[in-house]
Parts: C-alpha cells; sequence; structure tokens
C-alpha cells in the first residue's frame, strides 16, 4: 500500500517523497483538507472510505464496497488531494504523467484535457503477482481553496478465457468499450462540489 501511495503522489506532484520535507514546509494544522465524505455512491454501489494517507503535498482517501479490503476488492474509489504547492496546471500535469508512465513501462494509457478537467484511463496488464487486469479511470480538476482533486474509479477485470483468447488490439478495444467509455460518461455528469478547509483547532483553556 505505501508503495503504490509513493507511486501515485509521484505521478500526481512529480516529487520524491521518501526522506524529503513539505516543499513550503507548512505545518499539518496549516494546511487545507479535503472534505472527504465517509461514503461515495458510484454506478448503484456503495463505497465506505476504509483508509486514508496525508503525506503533506498530497492526500488519498480509499473507499471499498461492502467487506472487501485492500487485500480483496474488486472495485474502489479513490479520492487525491494534490495541495498543488507547485502550482501546477492541467497541461503540466499531463507531461507528468506521460513522463511517468514511460518511465515505469505503462503503455496502455489516455490523457484528456477538455472543459477544465483532466480525464484519463490506464488498463494495467496482469503480472505475476497480479491474476487480473486492471483498469483505472479519472477525471481530475483544480479546486479553488485546494488545490487538484482527482476522483478515480479503479476496477479488476478478470482474465477469463475469453479474454486471454484475444489479440492485444481487440481486448484493449474491449475494455474500452465495455468498461472505459462508460466510466468516462459517469465521471463527467459527477457532481462536482469539492470543498476543502483547515483543520479545526482543539480550544484549549
Amino acid at each position: 500500500m505505501k508503495k503504490i501511495f509513493v507511486f501515485l503522489t509521484a505521478l500526481l506532484t512529480g516529487c520524491t517523497l521518501t526522506g524529503t520535507k513539505n516543499p513550503l514546509e507548512i505545518p499539518q494544522d496549516q494546511q487545507v483538507q479535503l472534505n472527504a465524505p465517509k461514503t461515495i455512491k458510484h454506478n448503484n454501489k456503495t463505497y465506505k472510505l476504509k483508509a486514508d494517507h496525508d503525506l503533506g503535498t498530497i492526500a488519498r482517501f480509499v473507499y471499498f464496497e461492502g467487506k472487501d479490503t485492500a487485500t480483496n476488492w474488486n472495485s474502489e474509489i479513490e479520492l487525491l488531494h494534490d495541495r498543488n504547492f507547485e502550482n501546477r496546471d492541467l497541461t503540466e500535469r499531463v507531461k507528468l504523467r506521460e513522463k511517468v508512465y514511460q518511465n515505469t513501462g505503462v503503455k496502455h494509457f489516455n490523457l484528456d484535457k477538455r472543459d477544465q478537467a483532466l480525464y484519463s484511463f490506464v488498463i494495467y496488464s496482469p503480472t505475476e503477482t497480479q491474476k487480473n487486469w486492471q483498469v483505472n479511470v479519472a477525471r481530475g480538476e483544480d479546486v479553488a481553496g485546494c488545490g487538484f482533486v482527482q476522483y478515480q474509479y479503479i476496477l479488476k477485470v478478470p482474465r477469463t478465457q475469453k479474454l486471454m483468447n484475444m489479440g492485444q488490439v481487440k481486448l484493449i478495444g474491449y475494455l474500452k468499450k465495455y468498461v472505459i467509455d462508460k466510466e468516462l460518461v459517469r465521471l463527467a455528469k459527477l457532481n462536482w462540489r469539492w470543498q476543502c478547509a483547515l483543520p479545526a483547532r482543539s480550544s484549549t483553556k
């Protein structure tokens, strides 16, 4: 989980965080916090907040359905809050992600900047440790008073015999038609009303 979070942080910010400090060295209680909900409804399913991590530059909120866990799940929702200390615009984010994907060997991805938002998808092929295909579909936008907020839907697609018999081009087309394109439509219609606020200070007498 920690390795995944560091990868996501590098993907969003371009920073190597291990052993480094917050770029602006702002105390935690002076950094805006995303008002992440406890539950999210997506495609007629309810996802509950099961984990959150904050490394200063970026915070991550992970939602699972029902009894799913970080080691046993079929789909999940992730909210990523990049406080955007670097003041990156969407064009810079596209270039950054392209570089990260190329450096990490990710072959199947797309980045689409439109309507002041960044829509993206990534397809991860099965590996020795991950038996299924994984599809990540996301929408991210700059939010006033927050920074950059990204909503990401992640789905595991079982490696069935039908998919295994498909050629690479046909398989990618299949995943786009039956997963990615539908999710991009849902994300475009998503009620985008994220807000941030400073942490409530505890009163002392």
